[in-house]
């Protein structure tokens, strides 16, 4: 049977006679052809002689410059480690880098020769085999010393040392000795009275070391006293407060420049009360005299006696 089929009609075309044609296919035969091709275009084409020896030419040259690279790696790591191997051996194997000057800042207590006899073995040691915590340790065993910062120098090898000193802030008796403390107790000098502070009467101390807090048993006279030398500091009386005396923490009393007689009461806002007890002593005369009651929270009463 004939795969073609012609249907005929007869149309205006004036004069002219248009046959209308349709084909049927087998389209599997259509497929296995256009596989064909396109196996035939996907199909590598050998290559040539000259172009594969061009490919290992190239190829070869990649190689070789990853490979001088690699060297060119290695020496300039070497030539790192050398040079960090040199400047190691000038900054801790020679007189390069020795200390030459060691200076002091921030001192007001502590006398300089009593940091030269701290600090005048390190001139002529090595600027960076002499560490900074070495620094602070020899120097924090002054009992006077809070804070120690310590710059160092290269040109010239030199060490700068700027302190912190404690301020003296009480004076308290223990085994016939005097202690001279700071603000939170810290034992600065068992040497006597060295600086006008208030005397602590009515505190006993347990044991003491230099540099150390003085410890007692009494937790409540400890906070006590305490709270009073802070505040005295702060609002600058602890050179006119002759005496601190916590015998009976409900009748706390000081002694003001031997002239006035403060009476605190008991702890309750005791830092107020120090702070009205500044205001009070402004608005009176300098050589008044008598008694400043300020037992009542809030109030400040000045009996002349």
């Amino acid at each position: 049977m004939d795969e073609k089929r012609t249907d005929s009609r007869r149309v205006k075309t004036g004069g002219r006679r248009v046959t209308k044609t349709t084909t049927e296919y087998d389209w599997s035969v259509l497929e296995r052809q256009a596989a064909q091709e396109k196996a035939k275009v996907q199909k590598p084409k050998p290559k040539t002689k000259r172009a594969s020896e061009l490919e290992q030419k190239v190829r070869y040259q990649k190689q070789q410059k990853q490979q001088r690279l690699k060297i060119k790696r290695r020496r300039m790591l070497l030539l790192l480690i050398l040079a960090f191997m040199i400047v190691l051996a000038l900054m801790f194997l020679t007189p390069v880098f020795n200390i030459r000057s060691v200076s002091v800042e921030g001192n007001r207590l502590v006398s300089a020769e009593q940091f030269q006899e701290k600090l005048t073995p390190l001139v002529g040691e090595n600027l960076f085999r002499t560490g900074s915590r070495k620094i602070r340790a020899a120097l924090k065993e002054i009992p006077y010393i809070d804070g120690v910062d310590v710059q160092k120098k290269m040109f010239p090898p030199s060490v700068k040392v700027t302190v912190t000193e404690y301020t003296p802030a009480g004076l308290i008796r223990a085994d016939g000795k005097s202690l001279t403390v700071n603000s939170s107790l810290i034992v600065m000098a068992d040497e006597g009275e060295l600086y006008p502070v208030p005397a602590v009467t009515g505190l006993s101390i347990k044991s003491y070391k230099l540099g150390g807090e003085a410890k007692t048993d009494d937790s409540e006279k400890r906070d006590i006293v305490l709270t009073v030398l802070d505040t005295l500091e702060d609002v600058q009386l602890t050179e006119k407060v002759i005496e601190v005396n916590v015998s009976d923490v409900a009748d706390i009393t000081m002694n003001y420049d031997n002239r006035l007689r403060i009476e605190c009461g008991t702890q309750l806002d005791l830092e107020h009360k120090i702070r009205m007890l500044r205001e009070t002593l402004n608005a009176l005369d300098e050589n008044a005299r008598g008694t400043i009651d300020l037992s009542e929270p809030g109030k400040a009463i000045h009996d002349p006696e």
